[in-house]
């Protein structure tokens, strides 16, 4: 143990005059490339990586960077192999489902969504960070199902180490359109006296249409079935038209719109209650323009 301890205190010595004498400026010796160099995927430490993509666009990416761990930038470039990899999802859902009864497995990405089986990526001379490129076509995405990308880091050109713990992640699409996200506001029956405070999250279906549930209703994936309305926005952006979503009952009363500087909907319709049909008037909010 003391010949540990002296061993370390040493090593730490060394390791600060290395450190102070590459800092001078008229240092004879550059260290820089005969340090280890480590090559990991960004975003891999939690295997999962969740990145947002908008319906709106036509030619869209997955972007992922591989970084070069250095104490200096590298001097020649470095490419970079990268594979799909369905081991890589196969071990994320069977560890997944150990520790919880209730999940949902992930499900590859299909490939018409898609054109990747390998690819390369570059880290420039003089950089640390290098890009790969998947062009992705997600129109027609079933957005209520959690569609996944595997990617392994496999090998480079240059003989470099790579992180066993970093090499790997699960890259997933979360769509989006200009008319999503979290809202708040009011919903009232227009029957009854005070309106109901509401916390819609209004999810994209594709590039003009979303869906919300209706009035106070309970927003649960699991009532997908009754409890949703389809709002689909006309080409100027403003107006607004009301469908039900699956076999809900819900009636578009007309006059609905959406103001995309407020980021606003106004939104009339009418629902069963039972056998009770109830005209109601929402208006909501995007809570991401409030904090604008």
């Amino acid at each position: 143990m003391k010949n540990k301890t002296i061993f370390h205190y040493l090593l730490l010595g060394l390791t600060g005059v290395s450190l102070m004498n590459s800092c001078k400026k008229d240092a004879a010796v550059k260290f820089g490339e005969q340090y280890k160099k480590t090559l990991y995927i960004v975003h891999s430490d939690n295997t999962e990586y969740v990145k947002e993509h908008f319906f709106e666009n036509e030619n869209d990416t997955i972007a992922l960077s591989v970084y070069c761990a250095s104490s200096e930038p590298i001097s020649s470039s470095v490419t970079v192999d990268l594979v799909k990899n369905l081991k890589v999802l196969d071990s994320l859902n069977y560890i997944n489902s150990l520790s919880d009864a209730n999940y949902v497995p992930k499900l590859l990405l299909e490939s018409a969504w898609y054109n990747f089986e390998s690819g390369k990526a570059t880290i420039d001379a003089g950089k640390q960070y290098g890009v790969l490129k998947i062009p992705v076509h997600l129109k027609g995405i079933d957005v209520d199902k959690e569609y996944v990308l595997p990617i392994s880091l496999v090998g480079n050109n240059a003989g470099y180490d790579i992180n066993p713990k970093l090499s790997a992640l699960v890259y997933r699409p979360k769509m989006k359109n200009r008319f999503s996200g979290d809202f708040t506001g009011t919903s009232k029956v227009l029957s009854e006296k005070s309106p109901n405070s509401i916390a819609p999250t209004v999810q994209a279906i594709d590039m003009n249409r979303v869906r919300l549930p209706i009035h106070n209703l309970e927003d649960d994936k699991d009532l997908l079935e009754t409890n949703y309305m389809l709002l689909t926005i006309a080409e100027d952006g403003k107006g607004v038209s009301i469908q039900p979503y699956k076999n809900a009952k819900v009636f578009d009363e007309g006059e609905s719109s959406y103001d995309p500087v407020l980021r606003q909907f106004t939104l009339n319709y009418s629902f069963m209650d039972g056998s009770t049909k109830k005209t109601v008037q929402s208006i909501i909010r995007d809570i991401a323009g409030l904090e604008e």
